[in-house]
């Protein structure tokens, strides 16, 4: 009996981790907590009852618990809406992929226009259009797709048109003009990072180094002398203001593992 209260103890410190887990059956998480129930389940079956009703009861109350886990965990994890929540997703991280990160990192220009913000809101009702019957997990799903997709959408549709001010200032361009000209250069390449980051398209990059690079412009931007010039201000503002909508999404990276 001893035995089957810490099994039941193990089962009831699994139980919110299997009834909140979003993921898929291919997961790390997800084969953790499959591998750890089966175990409990085995233990279970081990204990010997000795013939006795009320130890038999408890085994059989037990084993029953850790199926119910079991069976919850793989039917969340291959329930038609998560994989229709998978799909979606994948098809979004194609489509940036291939429109923003692809050619950035091959030294291209990334493809940010209407019809690219189009096809990602088309995505977006697709995913609000997928039912969850009310499952914690399918919800769970379906929001982190859709909060991770409609901060992309918002990255693209803030972005500040790259541009190169020539301001006349006794028969030479500003030196400001030419610093700014340069983060700016900087912050499409951040910009393409955090799509990146979003979409699952990192590779070794992470929100906290994208951080410090962000705040290390944004003190670059600070130090700039544009006293007596509002067109270098208002261009050195908007720079300011575009790192900041930038800085504001990189709290997503854990989004929807600590949300219940």
């Amino acid at each position: 009996m001893m035995r089957l209260y810490e099994v039941q103890k193990e089962v009831s410190s699994l139980g919110p981790q299997v009834c909140t887990f979003s993921g898929l059956q291919n997961d790390r998480e997800y084969k953790r907590m499959e591998r750890e129930l089966t175990q409990l389940l085995l233990q279970v079956d081990q204990v010997d009852t000795e013939g006795k009703l009320e130890l038999q009861g408890a085994r059989k109350r037990a084993a029953q618990e850790v199926e119910g886990l079991l069976r919850y965990l793989e039917e969340n994890a291959s329930h038609p809406s998560r994989l229709a929540i998978e799909e979606l997703s994948i098809a979004a991280r194609q489509l940036v992929d291939e429109r923003v990160v692809a050619p950035q990192r091959a030294g291209g220009v990334a493809e940010i226009n209407d019809e690219l913000v189009d096809a990602l809101q088309e995505l977006v009702l697709r995913l609000t259009q997928i039912k969850t019957e009310g499952r914690v997990p399918l919800r769970k799903a379906r929001y982190r797709a859709l909060t991770r997709l409609c901060a992309v959408q918002d990255v693209l549709e803030g972005r500040t048109p790259q541009q190169t001010l020539s301001l006349p200032l006794s028969g030479d361009t500003h030196e400001a003009v030419n610093c700014i000209n340069q983060v700016m250069v900087k912050v499409s390449m951040a910009r393409s990072q955090l799509l990146a980051l979003l979409m699952g398209l990192s590779g070794r990059d992470s929100c906290a180094h994208l951080s410090r690079i962000l705040t290390e412009l944004q003190v670059e931007l600070d130090a700039l002398d544009v006293s007596g010039n509002a067109a270098i201000r208002n261009y050195r503002k908007q720079v300011v203001e575009e790192i900041n909508g930038l800085l504001k999404h990189l709290d997503l990276e854990g989004e929807g593992d600590d949300t219940r």
